[in-house]
């Protein structure tokens, strides 16, 4: 998908504004010109191409199963129903990626420092491993620091989401069955199955 540059009718996020889709030919395949960031799938609409491939029939059948067909979507006079389409990448690479790993104690304690920390001069309750450092002073050793975290940031285009990132990183699901057993101390309240860990 090529984004066009705002004076050639680009610079929307949204919508088919300045949004271009080539389908790829072997050749173009052969040729190594494109890599995996650089394809998108449709969010169907009357304006969006469609795969002509297997994954295309993958929409005939999932709009089958609600009574909906692609040429459905050019018949609608409405507009407040009428749905152009989008397109969506399949991966997205984050930007400005940043961590920190913290050694704590209190799993109520912000790994970060708050407004209110900051004009209080108050300390965070953590001890920095970032640096590879995990060597813990005595001091340090007998404060009994049994939790690791970790403090992230990236930066994401529109249309992606950093939930879905932290779980390909984590390798942990996203469902709310998984999310409920997680407790503040680290541990699962119950033994997950291995099939629940696995994420797609």
């Amino acid at each position: 998908m090529e984004n066009k540059s705002e004076s050639d009718g680009g610079g929307g996020t949204s919508g088919l504004k300045g949004k271009e889709v080539k389908i790829l030919t072997e050749d173009d395949i052969k040729s190594n010109k494109y890599s995996i960031e650089d394809v998108v799938l449709p969010l169907v609409g009357s304006r969006v191409k469609y795969p002509t491939n297997s994954s295309g029939e993958m929409y005939d059948a999932l709009l089958k199963e609600d009574g909906l067909r692609k040429a459905d979507f050019n018949k609608m006079d409405d507009r407040e129903l009428s749905l152009c389409g989008d397109y969506r990448k399949i991966v997205i690479r984050p930007d400005d990626i940043e961590f920190e790993i913290k050694a704590y104690r209190d799993p109520l304690q912000p790994l970060l420092k708050t407004d209110l920390m900051k004009l209080h001069n108050a300390e965070l309750d953590c001890i920095d491993l970032t640096n590879g450092d995990t060597e813990l002073t005595s001091q340090e050793n007998d404060m009994a620091l049994p939790l690791i975290g970790m403090i992230i940031g990236f930066t994401l285009p529109a249309s992606s989401y950093a939930t879905i990132a932290l779980r390909e990183l984590m390798r942990r699901p996203t469902s709310s069955e998984y999310q409920s057993t997680l407790r503040l101390e680290g541990n699962c309240t119950e033994k997950t199955s291995s099939k629940e860990l696995d994420v797609e």
